[in-house]
C-alpha cells in the first residue's frame, strides 16, 4: 500500500509541475511576465522495523522509508526579460540596475526614522565575521534573520558558533551547515546577546539568501487593485502595456488604474494619471516617470485624486521591495504581503518600450519532457503495485468461502 500511495503522490505532484511548465510556456509572449519553477517536497520519512512475532518491544530496526512527494509552491524567478521597442508612446519598461552577488537584510544605519537603523534587502558578495562573531557584510552591516513570517528581526544578530568546525557558514538559501560533530555554523541572538531559541513550534529565526539577479529587490509598477472583500490595495506589475481610457486617465492591459507616487516614492492609492489632451509631444514620460513639457508649454500629464484636484509633487514612477516577500496575483501582477517594506526604486523607465517575458522556451520545453518520464514511471509503478497487491489477494483467499 506505501508504493501505491508513493506512486500516487508522485503522479499528483508531476501534474501540479507541468501546469506551471504550461504556464511558463503560454505566456512566454506576456509583456512582464516572470516564469515560474515548481518546488517539490518529500513526505516525512517513516521509520522501518522488523517485528518479532507479536511483540513490539522486540522489533529490529530496519531503516527508513520515503512515504512519497508533494507539491510545495511556485517559485518566481525576477531575472529581467529583454527591453523591446515598440514605438508606441504608452508603452513603458523598467531598467533596474544589473545587480551581482546575494540578496540578504541587514541592519543599515541612517536608513530608519530620525535617522536610526532600519532593516533592508543589500546585495553583497561577501561576508565578514565582525566583533563578537556578528555576521556583516563587507561594508559592517550586520545581518538580519527573518521570523516565521519573513519580516526581519531588527534587534536579532546572525552570530558564528565558535564550535563550528566546518568551513562553509551558509548552507542552500541561507541555512545554517551542520559539522561533523552536529554543530550549526551560526545561532541567533537577540539584542541582550542571549541565544533565541525555537518556541511554540516555530523556528528562532533564519537568514533568507537570495541570488541578486533572481530574488533581492526589484523595481514595479504600481496599479490599483480591489480584493475579494472589495477594499482598495496596491497591485504591481512588470507589465508596462498601458493605455489611456475615454476619461483621459492611465491603465494597464487589464483595466486595472496606474497609480503615481510621492516625492518618497511610496504609492498614493488615492491618484490616477490623467493625460493631457492638449500636449503635442510623441513621448510622455521621462526616465524617472516625470512629465514632459511640449513647445507650447504643455504638460503631457497631471496627477489628480479621485476628485479630480491635482496632486502637487507627486508623478508616475516605480516603486522597489524585495521579490520574496510577494505574493502572486494572476499572470503579471504580485500584491504586498506583511513582511513586504516598498523602498525608493533605483530603476529607470524606458519610453517607447515593454519588457519581454522572461520564459525561456527551450529549458521549460526539457523540463516539460523530464517530468512527462516521471509520470510514466510513476503509472507504470501504480500498475505495478496494484497487480501485486490483485495477486496477493488471491493468494491468501481460502477457496469455497
Amino acid at each position: 500500500m506505501d508504493g501505491l500511495t508513493a506512486a500516487a503522490s508522485g503522479l499528483l505532484a508531476d501534474e501540479r509541475l507541468q501546469q506551471v511548465i504550461m504556464n511558463n510556456i503560454s505566456n512566454s509572449s506576456t509583456p512582464g511576465f516572470k516564469q515560474s519553477t515548481g518546488e517539490a517536497m518529500s513526505f516525512p520519512m517513516q521509520l522501518v522495523d522488523r517485528l518479532s512475532g507479536s511483540q513490539s518491544q522486540n522489533a529490529t530496526p530496519i531503516g527508513v522509508m520515503e512515504n512519497g512527494v508533494v507539491f510545495q509552491e511556485s517559485v518566481s524567478n525576477f531575472s529581467a526579460g529583454l527591453i523591446t521597442k515598440t514605438g508606441q508612446p504608452f508603452d513603458l519598461a523598467i531598467s533596474d540596475p544589473p545587480e551581482t552577488g546575494t540578496s540578504v537584510y541587514a541592519s543599515v544605519p541612517g536608513t530608519g526614522t530620525r535617522g536610526g537603523s532600519a532593516p533592508k534587502m543589500v546585495s553583497t558578495l561577501s561576508f565578514v565575521v565582525g566583533r563578537g562573531g556578528v555576521i556583516e557584510t563587507t561594508q559592517g552591516d550586520p545581518l538580519l534573520p527573518v521570523n516565521a513570517q519573513g519580516v526581519p528581526m531588527l534587534d536579532a544578530r546572525i552570530v558564528k558558533n565558535p564550535r563550528f568546525t566546518g568551513l562553509d557558514l551558509f548552507g542552500e538559501n541561507g541555512i545554517p551547515v551542520v559539522d561533523a560533530h552536529g554543530q550549526p555554523s551560526y545561532e541567533i541572538v537577540g539584542k541582550n546577546g542571549k541565544l533565541i531559541t525555537q518556541a511554540d513550534g516555530q523556528p528562532a529565526g533564519f537568514l533568507r539568501m537570495t541570488s541578486s539577479a533572481t530574488g533581492g529587490v526589484h523595481s514595479f509598477f504600481p496599479v490599483l487593485n480591489v480584493d475579494t472583500n472589495g477594499r482598495l490595495r496596491v497591485a504591481l506589475t512588470r507589465d508596462g502595456q498601458f493605455q489611456v481610457g475615454a476619461d483621459h486617465l492611465l491603465y494597464n492591459s487589464t483595466g486595472q488604474r496606474v497609480l503615481a507616487q510621492s516625492p518618497t516614492g511610496q504609492p498614493i492609492i488615492d491618484s490616477a494619471i490623467r493625460i493631457n489632451p492638449a500636449y503635442t509631444g510623441t513621448s510622455y514620460f521621462g526616465p524617472n516617470g516625470q512629465p514632459l513639457i511640449d513647445q507650447n508649454g504643455q504638460a503631457s500629464y497631471t496627477v489628480v485624486n479621485t476628485s479630480g484636484q491635482v496632486l502637487a509633487r507627486a508623478q508616475l514612477g516605480v516603486v522597489a521591495t524585495d521579490v520574496n516577500a510577494l505574493q502572486p496575483l494572476g499572470i503579471t501582477d504580485f500584491v504586498l504581503t506583511p513582511a513586504s517594506t516598498l523602498q525608493v526604486s533605483r530603476g529607470t523607465i524606458e519610453s517607447g518600450a515593454l519588457e519581454s517575458s522572461n520564459t525561456n522556451s527551450t529549458q521549460n520545453m526539457i523540463n516539460m519532457l523530464n517530468i512527462y518520464r516521471s509520470y510514466a514511471a510513476n503509472q507504470k509503478m501504480a500498475q505495478t503495485m496494484d497487480t501485486t497487491l490483485q495477486q496477493t489477494a488471491q493468494l491468501g483467499s481460502v477457496p469455497g468461502l
